[in-house]
């Protein structure tokens, strides 16, 4: 089964095919629009986390770069357009580039007598800082002295938080009556797992699923704060992960013997975006773009 999101005002659109709880999805789209509440927005939650980072890492990028080129010869690139930082392929890139400038000494005399005077300075400056048996210390090393690790440091977690934005944690939606919540009657039948999935109906209500019981040591079910998705409400996650099998654990499947019952994960899993890999670039900026207009999205089965 295949479904789409499309969002008002801009007509954007993200295609999806299902993977697990075909008729539980389908209930809970009729029941969407029963309610009138197929309609879901992220309200800005996903703009102002992307904002942040993305300012966060062109100030790194850029603030390295005002020493980076004279001491070791090289920069990072930059964009102008800040939404371009969101091509894994430049994350990825800037992400090498960095790990690679590690291995970069730089040299101390070479700089104090260079034609070019913004060289010279610095070297004159290290010159000042370091004993004269280190004329070759790590570039790493070197920022620190002159006042820039942090920013040297935060291009490398700059790319990693950005890329994290875009997990399930930071892509709800949800419909005006969120909280309206209604019974789930495949809650028997259900498939829950560990999967990475772009599509799920997560975890925002009150109590454990018997998983995360597992995983907090309530070993023998001491406490009746159960919640396993017997109810439902109008609202789902997303994230851009690439998709993964994640099986329980034979750890949690003997424990679930044990006790008697089925072990329910932290998620049910619905499904994922089509052509994930060719299109992440574009997902990204539809969803970075839609939640900063607060558009909302209604889900279309096909």
């Amino acid at each position: 089964m295949k479904f789409s999101l499309i969002f008002d005002n801009s007509g954007d659109t993200l295609p999806f095919e299902a993977k697990y709880n075909h008729e539980l999805f389908e209930f809970f789209v009729d029941k969407s629009n029963q309610q009138s509440q197929n309609s879901f927005v992220n309200d800005g939650m996903l703009q102002r986390e992307v904002d942040k980072k993305l300012a966060h890492l062109h100030w790194a990028i850029t603030n390295t770069n005002e020493v980076l080129y004279d001491l070791i010869g090289i920069t990072f690139d930059q964009q102008t357009n800040l939404e371009n930082y969101l091509q894994q392929n430049f994350l990825n890139k800037t992400h090498c580039n960095w790990a690679l400038s590690q291995q970069h000494t730089v040299d101390i005399d070479k700089l104090r007598f260079s034609n070019v005077s913004t060289q010279a300075r610095l070297g004159k400056r290290l010159h000042d800082m370091y004993p004269d048996e280190i004329r070759f210390p790590k570039i790493a090393a070197v920022l620190e002295k002159l006042g820039y690790i942090y920013s040297y440091e935060e291009v490398n977690m700059g790319v990693h938080r950005l890329e994290w934005s875009f997990d399930k944690a930071n892509l709800e939606f949800k419909a005006d009556a969120k909280w309206e919540v209604f019974e789930n009657p495949f809650v028997d039948s259900m498939i829950t797992n560990n999967d990475v999935v772009n599509f799920s109906f997560g975890y925002t209500y009150v109590g454990r699923q018997y998983y995360n019981k597992f995983r907090y040591f309530d070993t023998k079910l001491e406490f009746e704060d159960n919640y396993n998705y017997e109810l439902l409400e109008f609202a789902f996650q997303l994230n851009l992960n690439r998709p993964e099998t994640v099986p329980f654990s034979k750890e949690a499947q003997s424990w679930a013997e044990q006790q008697g019952i089925k072990l329910v994960s932290e998620q049910i899993p619905i499904g994922n975006l089509e052509n994930l890999e060719q299109n992440l670039f574009d997902y990204r900026k539809i969803l970075y773009r839609n939640s900063r207009d607060k558009n909302r999205a209604k889900i279309i089965l096909h």
